[in-house]
């Protein structure tokens, strides 16, 4: 179903914030997982559950930091010594 996005380069669908996701997600921890999963660090089934786990573990708006414990919980992601993101 990627009829439509070859004028746009866009080879893989885009994941959209629903309303409920709208009002706790930081733009900014939204961003990271945008970056994460554009960037093929987090496959579709991996960014869907660390918003699941986002929503059911943290109280109230979730930050970058919040993402980016969860993802080094997992194990998918640590931040270098210079902020840079690597993965396991």
């Amino acid at each position: 179903m990627s009829e439509g996005f070859e004028p746009y380069n866009i080879s893989h669908s885009i994941r959209v914030m629903g309303p409920h996701e709208r009002a706790r997600f930081a733009p900014e921890a939204w961003g990271h997982l945008v970056k994460l999963s554009r960037s093929g660090v987090l496959n579709t089934i991996e960014l869907e559950h660390v918003i699941e786990r986002a929503l059911i573990h943290v109280d109230g708006r979730i930050s970058i930091g919040d993402i980016r414990g969860l993802l080094t919980d997992s194990g998918l992601e640590d931040d270098g010594p210079d902020g840079s993101t690597t993965t396991h």
